[in-house]
């Protein structure tokens, strides 16, 4: 918006072309705003810390009220250069061809920014504080976008790292609770899966897991998969497939959660042992 307006006014008078520049800052501004407003991903399937939230929440209003301010300045300065521009064109007929070209850019302005990007003069820049050093992390996305799941550039953990991590927490014998906590995870079930599989604290629950990962077949199952039961609550149950405990792939070797032992390893008659529900093997990544 503003580079097309300073290029239909380079014969224009000062003021003009004063007018126009400001509207390229706006337009500058607001492009560089839309990249760093955040639309948080809090669904309760993949929770925040609160105190967590609550930042993001306060300075996501504050970056909306922002770019507010900054699209109602852009359009009072349209509709002062539109005035300017009129009046100018009746007293110079010649000029009239070439005051206005209001096409959309289609992208950023072109030419550099500033060094400290394109924030408001003291507005310190917007950076989400890092909640896990995990594989799914959010991102600014733009005013008035949706909720989203995006990838972070570090890489899923690879099939021996999430054993080597459900292993420690069955090396510690970390008991069983749905409302504990260890290195932000809740110690159940699914908390053990998510910590394993590096997703964000304080971990899915057996109904949100599938989100994040993809059904398998039974001769698919590498260590790292797991095997899970869907239904809500205590009535879900998963644990991580570690390798077959025989040739015939009717036991397996796995590391679980659960309210009798806690984080233990074991032998597993496949898919689980009788009388807790359906389970089907599942593979990070959606």
């Amino acid at each position: 918006m503003g580079g097309a307006v300073i290029a239909g006014f380079a014969a224009a008078p000062g003021a003009l072309v004063a007018l126009a520049g400001r509207l390229r800052a706006v337009a500058r501004e607001v492009w560089g705003l839309r990249e760093r407003v955040a639309a948080v991903d809090v669904a309760a399937s993949r929770p925040l810390a609160p105190e967590t939230f609550e930042v993001l929440r306060t300075r996501l209003r504050e970056a909306v009220e922002t770019l507010d301010r900054a699209e109602r300045g852009g359009v009072d300065l349209a509709d002062r250069l539109v005035d300017n521009a009129r009046s100018y064109a009746e007293a110079d007929d010649a000029a009239a061809g070439r005051l206005l070209d209001l096409a959309s850019a289609g992208g950023p302005p072109a030419g550099p920014g500033p060094a400290g990007g394109w924030n408001r003069a003291g507005e310190p820049s917007f950076a989400p504080p890092e909640v896990y050093d995990g594989p799914y992390a959010v991102r600014p996305i733009g005013r008035g976008a949706g909720v989203v799941r995006v990838a972070a550039p570090r890489p899923e953990p690879g099939e021996e790292e999430i054993v080597a991590r459900a292993k420690r927490w069955a090396d510690l014998g970390l008991g069983y609770s749905m409302s504990g906590f260890h290195e932000g995870y809740r110690t159940d079930c699914s908390g053990l899966v998510s910590m394993a599989w590096g997703l964000p604290p304080p971990g899915l629950t057996t109904v949100t897991l599938p989100e994040v990962s993809h059904p398998i077949g039974r001769d698919d199952l590498r260590p790292g998969d797991i095997l899970l039961n869907t239904a809500p609550g205590a009535a879900g149950h998963t644990l991580i497939f570690a390798g077959w405990a025989d040739a015939a792939h009717t036991r397996y070797h796995a590391y679980e959660e659960s309210s009798g032992k806690g984080a233990h390893h074991g032998t597993i008659p496949y898919p689980y042992w009788p009388g807790h529900g359906t389970f089907r093997p599942y593979r990070l990544g959606a």
